[in-house]
């Protein structure tokens, strides 16, 4: 996209406040550092590596673009770090919210931001010490203090965790915009706001840029629209009978072409 993320902004209601608060990154290379996001991990596929973050014990959280039409050739790696994980699973099914299918088919770029949600069914279910399921929480009022954990370009052997970055922007759709510092590999990751003093995900990232003048943008959705869909569908193929000799079972997300990706100034 030669105009970059500016040709999705021009469809966008524009405006919000923009972040006052103060950045912190961690690099979780220790296991006592990881405690309490442990459940977030690396998904790991031939086409490259995104975030990804329980939400079940059999089941991840990612961004649709990262596995669509790519099948279910998916490695889920719990707390990676350094070359060791706390669990690591195959994935054995994948389900995308159907409203990105459509939006692909028509290059409605503002719509793939929308429905950048999909969710990964992985072999075993988790039950490693720590890595317990997230809860979702609704999305919280513009300058919200937020979390973000991810594996991003240039820090893509440890999780790195960026408090006190915030909401600056709710779009149309659901969309949301962020100043949180995500960048390639980070697409997927958890964004997090503490409810009742626990860390529940509201929004994954989805794609992002630079603004004209240098700041960070991040842009996520919504996840309460979505979310309770995928389970059921991901419940109701559980239950479906296994499939014989000879026969195939097509399910939404087989190879990628890309979606809704991190863009450079300018292209």
């Amino acid at each position: 996209m030669r105009h970059g993320i500016w040709i999705i902004l021009a469809a966008l209601l524009m405006g919000g406040p923009q972040a006052g608060l103060t950045q912190t990154k961690d690099r979780l290379d220790r296991r006592d550092k990881l405690f309490g996001f442990e459940s977030v991990g690396r998904l790991e596929s031939r086409g490259g590596n995104c975030t990804a973050a329980l939400i079940t014990r059999d089941v991840a959280l990612t961004a649709a673009h990262c596995v669509y039409r790519k099948g279910t050739d998916f490695v889920f790696r719990a707390g990676y770090s350094d070359g060791a994980a706390i669990a690591t699973r195959k994935a054995v099914d994948v389900v995308i919210a159907p409203g990105y299918l459509e939006a692909k088919k028509t290059g409605d770029w503002v719509s793939a931001i929308a429905n950048d949600v999909a969710l990964v069914r992985l072999i075993i279910p988790i039950y490693d010490h720590g890595a317990n399921p997230y809860q979702l929480a609704k999305t919280p009022r513009e300058g919200a203090k937020l979390t973000l954990a991810s594996y991003g370009q240039g820090r893509m052997e440890a999780l790195t965790l960026e408090r006190g970055c915030s909401l600056n922007t709710q779009y149309r759709q659901g969309i949301v915009g962020m100043d949180c510092d995500a960048t390639f590999g980070s697409s997927g990751a958890p964004v997090f706001v503490q409810v009742a003093g626990t860390q529940r995900i509201f929004s994954i990232v989805s794609s992002g840029t630079n603004s004209e003048t240098g700041e960070k943008i991040t842009y996520g959705v919504e996840l309460a629209k979505h979310v309770p869909k995928l389970l059921q569908v991901l419940r109701n193929r559980r239950a479906l009978a296994p499939v014989g000799v000879g026969a195939r079972r097509v399910r939404i997300g087989e190879r990628t072409e890309g979606g809704a990706r991190f863009v450079r100034p300018g292209g």
